[in-house]
């Protein structure tokens, strides 16, 4: 008997998983009919962006800018909910885009359901800690989390690819833009990669600041 968490099937959610890494898109197929998928498709969701706030925020300690503790509750806990909220606007962007102005064919759970599992690659996020790497594995995240959304797309809609490209790339560029927005030298509220900017910027200034004794 499968094991069972909460009504989730944990042994069917971690094969999916185990497919899609191994580039198995036909994951997709599945997830899209599966009412039973919702609650772990928004599990992987959740927990996919929480790594990669993870991410962000072990590059930052292992760094030593300072101000850990601040960026823990602003990156990684506020910086997480703000990108899966941001990333449900994202869903509803697309579904607008494809039935609305397209006039395509797209069930809004359907798209939640595959748009929640295409964000596996942001799990990737979490090996930012990585010195040298750290910054082209946070872009390699974000960018296979756009493409994966896509194919993801394009199995519940009728719409030809350029149009799911378009409707998913509108919704990709507002969840990025607001949360390259949510980023200063004051303030950190997004996760994973997009506290690079921020913690460059105060190791140039400190940097700066000590040749100039």
């Amino acid at each position: 008997m499968m094991s069972q968490a909460g009504g989730m099937n944990v042994q069917a959610l971690v094969e999916r998983l185990r497919r899609l890494a191994m580039l198995d898109t036909s994951v997709f197929d599945e997830v899209r009919v599966d009412t039973t998928a919702t609650i772990p498709a928004i599990v992987v969701a959740a927990v996919s962006i929480l790594l990669f706030g993870f991410g962000g925020w072990f590059w930052w300690v292992l760094a030593d800018i300072g101000g850990t503790g601040k960026v823990f509750w602003q990156s990684l806990i506020l910086g997480s909910i703000v990108a899966f909220l941001l990333w449900g606007i994202w869903i509803g962007i697309t579904y607008v885009i494809l039935t609305q102005v397209f006039h395509a064919r797209a069930d809004l759970n359907e798209l939640a359901r595959v748009m929640a599992f295409a964000t596996v690659p942001l799990a990737l996020g979490v090996l930012m800690f990585i010195p040298g790497l750290d910054y082209g594995i946070g872009l390699t995240a974000v960018a296979l989390l756009l493409g994966l959304t896509v194919i993801a797309v394009q199995t519940v809609t009728d719409a030809p690819a350029g149009r799911v490209l378009a409707a998913t790339g509108a919704g990709f560029v507002v969840w990025a833009v607001v949360l390259g927005l949510l980023v200063s030298n004051s303030h950190i509220y997004a996760p994973g990669v997009f506290v690079f900017d921020t913690g460059t910027e105060f190791l140039k200034s400190l940097s700066s600041s000590f040749s100039s004794f």
